[in-house]
């Protein structure tokens, strides 16, 4: 049986001490997205900072409004992503390649209408292709009714919430990143096999995170002209194509990441870039 979802919920965060704290009100202050709200179609409490998040962008007291739930789902070239041990895919660079592990955290999740108004869920998520309680949730609150503009939202944690400690019950506190390399948490745990050069199977371990506090998170937005919350509520599926992470603009050979010599990325700087800047066609929004 799968666990229920996971809220990162502000209480929970701000348990990590009293330098979590700061942090969650300073960006409450300065960016208008706390740093651990809650995903929960309720009311923040009180004392939680980022309440405010979505407080400013809520749709007025006499207008219509509805919820809102997101979905994140996995392909390979637009099909549905398989989880194991062997290597069904195939890569830009013609790597034969499978995924046995794919978690991540996306934060700051929100829905922009094309009248400028918008809903936030604050904070961070944590999503594992092997949770699918994880991988849908709603916003909270009720979300304006109308057309929309974008989905938009940060692939990892940005610097304001990557704070070590500030997880510490698990999948969320195993994604720890080394203290000597920056600290934090992974981005991203992306891991499989494929098949290098000398025909054999070897396992390769895209891991994405703040190396030596540098930020390799990045913004994404996604066009939803054309679509509408209505008073019935809506609800949208965010795919993530894990081929992508492999091509365009940089076409990974995993023999050239991945190998006896160089078993990981979390050391290469280079490499945290590189997979950053292919992050830009990683993720769709799926058909209505």
């Amino acid at each position: 049986m799968n666990p229920p979802p996971r809220s990162l919920s502000p209480r929970r965060v701000l348990r990590g001490g009293p330098v979590v704290a700061r942090c969650s009100l300073a960006v409450a202050l300065s960016l208008g997205v706390g740093a651990c709200g809650s995903s929960d179609p309720v009311p923040l409490s009180p004392d939680a900072s980022v309440a405010d998040a979505s407080v400013a962008d809520a749709p007025r007291s006499d207008a219509p409004a509805a919820s809102v739930a997101i979905a994140f789902a996995h392909t390979v070239g637009g099909a549905p992503l398989a989880l194991g041990t062997t290597t069904p895919y195939t890569n830009a660079a013609g790597n034969s390649f499978g995924v046995t592990r794919l978690s991540y955290f996306v934060s700051g999740v929100t829905v922009r209408m094309r009248d400028g108004r918008s809903l936030t869920a604050p904070g961070a998520r944590y999503l594992d292709a092997a949770m699918p309680a994880t991988l849908r949730f709603a916003l909270p609150g009720a979300a304006p009714v109308g057309e929309l503009a974008s989905i938009t939202f940060v692939m990892g944690l940005p610097p304001e919430l990557n704070i070590s400690g500030a997880f510490t019950s698990s999948p969320e506190s195993l994604m720890e990143w080394p203290e000597m390399m920056g600290g934090g948490y992974h981005h991203m745990k992306f891991e499989g096999r494929y098949i290098n050069r000398a025909g054999e199977p070897f396992n390769f371990m895209a891991h994405s995170g703040g190396l030596n506090r540098a930020d390799y998170s990045f913004a994404v937005t996604l066009d939803a002209s054309g679509r509408s919350i209505t008073a019935a509520g809506a609800s949208f599926t965010v795919r993530m194509d894990v081929a992508e992470w492999f091509t365009g603009p940089n076409t990974w050979d995993l023999n050239d990441y991945f190998n006896a010599t160089h078993r990981g990325i979390m050391g290469d700087a280079a490499a945290q870039a590189s997979l950053r800047e292919n992050g830009a066609s990683v993720f769709s929004l799926a058909a209505p």
